[in-house]
């Protein structure tokens, strides 16, 4: 709540300085102001899924985001990569170097375009580098009054967590498994740290504003963007459970869960205005709420125009009920995970299965809202079911791996025998990152074409729920797999629930192999040419980076 709190005036700043009102929470946003709105919006974004206990799945979008700003931070304080540094070690010696007068830093402008870290950007694939370090804590960062963060420690912490790493990987088993009780030791702990990440992102926002204000000759928007303290309490109660809910018509898009969030929505829109709906000034925890839940009506509402535009397009073969069974099949796939996971304990394959299962849940939320992190959440399920195969099939290697710091995705994809998959990973591992080489586009190409319809022109709309089954189906294999070691009652019993989901021809194997051998056929895919465009692009106003 605190982290939230620190937004402060940055919605004021973004409408004054024409940013779209209405926009999908979501979306990248088609000029500067948007796209920063679009990063105001992703804490709100993770907060969600932190406030539900889907640690992992924060920390996806968190992450995503902290490279995002990451780069800006280096750009604005000239700070260049330097060769055989990890992303890590990068991360921290531009947030330091851009914060060090903070709030007072200034971007730096350049007559050559383009964004420079000190060799082409081609050759640049440090962020891919994820060595870890649990000692390097790297140059620090002081946020509000004397309270120090390190940029490099969250870059390693995030990392480990996403890879089911670590001691922090017990988040994942207790919103897996242990459903939200029993509190693990470190859940404080990486509460902070993964707000301070949230905090640090929406600093990095609000310098970016000022600096658009200024050049837009609104001094008064950028001073008021710094005029609140950055750490002030804000309360210990969080937003209602219903506001948390995944946006499907039985849950958070229900009457009840709208109409709260849409009346908190006009109340905040008056307190836009200037006026007081509550007949007082609102404290700072009910405003941190107004914060949050304006975002989820927005949300909501999209949602809601993505099913009209669904009904009107499919008009008699429209059904919500075919949704609601795709959701059966999430539930029991993320549920097999998470039996898996007690039954292996704290052992690696148990901290694979609580990572699955915990990722999958958010992947689903987020694919629920038309957000491209959800293929990031997917990209970490691949990885897990990799690791739970590997250590079910040769227990050796993956033991090797589990001691490599340095371990990739792709390492343990290779181990699992599952190298036809390599270009569903590529395609997911664009969606996991987002930093100046990210090339979406080809990966969206990859997705589509690895459907058994990919040629058909509405592929492009399903090809991401598409890989949400496919990782789905491919969990619920690895999960009766890996039940075998332990019993072959409940892995029959897995084998049975899988058999009601997948009813059609050959059932969950036939469904595999169909999807191994088009992922085979797309080896060679190419990913095309960088999404993003940097300052160089004189064409959109002031993009910083």
């Amino acid at each position: 709540m605190s982290a939230l709190l620190s937004f402060g005036f940055v919605d004021v700043a973004l409408r004054k300085l024409g940013a779209t009102r209405d926009r999908h929470p979501a979306s990248y946003g088609d000029s500067w102001v948007d796209h920063l709105g679009w990063g105001a919006d992703s804490a709100f974004i993770a907060a969600r899924l932190l406030f539900s206990g889907q640690y992992v799945g924060a920390a996806a979008v968190l992450r995503s985001q902290f490279e995002r700003w990451t780069e800006n931070a280096a750009y604005n304080a000239g700070v260049h990569h330097e060769k055989g540094e990890s992303a890590a070690s990068f991360a921290g010696r531009a947030w330091s170097a851009c914060h060090r007068g903070y709030p007072s830093a200034l971007r730096v402008r350049e007559e050559a375009g383009g964004i420079h870290y000190g060799s082409d950007v081609a050759d640049l694939d440090f962020w891919e580098d994820e060595r870890n370090s649990d000692t390097f804590q790297g140059p620090g960062v002081t946020i509000g009054e004397g309270y120090v963060v390190y940029p490099a420690a969250m870059m390693n912490s995030m990392s480990e967590l996403l890879h089911g790493r670590g001691s922090f990987v017990d988040v994942a088993r207790w919103e897996a498994s242990d459903l939200l009780e029993n509190e693990p030791s470190v859940l404080r702990e990486v509460s902070q740290w993964l707000t301070d990440v949230l905090m640090l992102n929406l600093r990095q926002i609000r310098l970016c504003l000022a600096t658009l204000a200024e050049e837009d000759e609104k001094p008064q928007v950028a001073k008021g963007l710094f005029s609140l303290p950055e750490r002030t309490y804000a309360g210990d109660v969080g937003p209602v459970f219903s506001s948390l809910f995944p946006l499907l018509p039985q849950t958070g898009l229900d009457a009840d869960s709208m109409d709260l969030v849409r009346k908190a929505e006009y109340a905040y829109e008056l307190v836009m205005q200037g006026r007081r709906p509550a007949g007082r000034l609102y404290r700072d925890d009910e405003m941190t709420l107004l914060y949050f839940y304006e975002r989820r009506a927005r949300a909501g509402r999209w949602a809601m125009k993505a099913f009209e535009s669904e009904k009107e397009k499919l008009a008699d073969k429209f059904d919500l009920d075919g949704l609601s069974s795709r959701s059966t099949m999430y539930i029991m796939a993320a549920e097999m995970a998470s039996a898996l996971s007690v039954w292996f304990g704290a052992t690696p394959q148990g901290d694979a299965a609580a990572t699955c299962s915990s990722s999958l849940r958010s992947a689903y939320w987020l694919w629920l809202e038309d957000d491209d992190r959800a293929m990031s959440a997917l990209r970490v399920v691949l990885e897990q079911c990799a690791r739970l195969r590997v250590w079910s099939i040769k227990p050796e290697k993956a033991a090797k791996l589990e001691e490599s710091p340095a371990a990739t995705p792709k390492d343990w994809i290779n181990a699992a025998g599952l190298r036809r998959l390599q270009s569903l990973n590529r395609a997911l591992g664009e969606f996991a990152h987002f930093h100046a080489k990210i090339r979406l586009e080809g990966a969206r190409d990859i997705l589509q074409k690895m459907q058994r319809n990919g040629e058909h022109e509405d592929a492009q709309y399903t090809a991401r729920g598409h890989a949400l089954d496919a990782l789905a189906a491919l969990l619920m294999a690895e999960s009766i797999r890996s039940a075998s070691v332990l019993s072959p009652v409940m892995s029959k019993a897995f084998e049975e629930i899988a058999e009601e989901v997948f009813q059609d021809e050959g059932g969950l194997q036939q469904s595999l192999d169909d999807l191994l051998q088009r992922s085979l056929l797309l080896k060679n895919a190419p990913l095309g040419e960088y999404s993003l465009r940097g300052p160089a692009d004189r064409t959109r106003r002031s993009e910083g980076d």
